[in-house]
């Protein structure tokens, strides 16, 4: 592996450790959201529990005491988890894509035969910050190192919506268990997007990157 290659993948895994960890968080949160019921059951029990012990004697009310601070914990604590697994998604403007894809090329063209194609405004952008499409088009290229890529990055209507289409086109199919496309697709996702493969016109692959543009 060359040192313009190691310090690439170095990189990237470093901001994949940061993706993992933010998806660890939101699975977490997940299965806390699936066990909502049984948590504010458990609340109300607790709750229940106070109101008898209200008129008891002075160690009824340190019990009721105990279990009062123990409700406030369980619901601050189901409130944060809550906040996790359903946030409240704020679109904001990123980077804009072609100055921040022109300015990485030269880096990618260390490490790979990387032909680019622009047809956007240099004002369009997503919700990708600089350093996330970095680290996309980084696993992108790290993905299909070994052979000729073609990345074109055009704007297309989908629902009559405008969205930014990252193509990466191979002269064959990528193999390997797909590592770098997984933090691709992570931060796809994360920026209300997705992943997609299909067969090349003329042979060859396909990868298309879909991104919601933001005005």
């Amino acid at each position: 592996m060359s040192p313009a290659v190691f310090a690439l993948v170095q990189r990237q895994r470093r901001f994949e450790w940061e993706l993992a960890r933010d998806e660890q968080t939101r699975t977490a949160g997940r299965l806390v959201a699936g066990r909502t019921h049984d948590l504010l059951n458990l609340i109300q029990i607790i709750e229940l529990a106070v109101y008898r012990l209200e008129h008891d004697d002075a160690g009824g009310r340190e019990t009721r005491d105990e279990l009062s601070r123990a409700a406030k914990s369980v619901t601050a604590d189901l409130q944060a988890m809550m906040a996790v697994a359903r946030p409240e998604i704020e679109i904001v403007r990123g980077a804009p894509v072609a100055p921040t894809v022109m300015a990485l090329i030269a880096t990618l063209r260390e490490v790979a035969t990387v032909d680019v194609r622009i047809t956007i405004s240099t004002e369009t952008a997503t919700r990708c910050t600089a350093n996330e499409l970095d680290h996309l088009l980084i696993g992108l290229v790290l993905d299909a190192i070994d052979q000729p890529i073609e990345l074109a990055i055009r704007e297309r209507m989908i629902g009559g919506k405008p969205w930014l289409e990252i193509l990466r086109g191979t002269q064959s199919e990528v193999g390997g268990d797909g590592f770098e496309l997984r933090a691709v697709d992570a931060i796809a996702t994360r920026c209300g997007g997705e992943l997609a493969t299909s067969e090349r016109r003329g042979g060859g692959a396909e990868l298309i990157v879909s991104l919601p543009i933001v005005s």
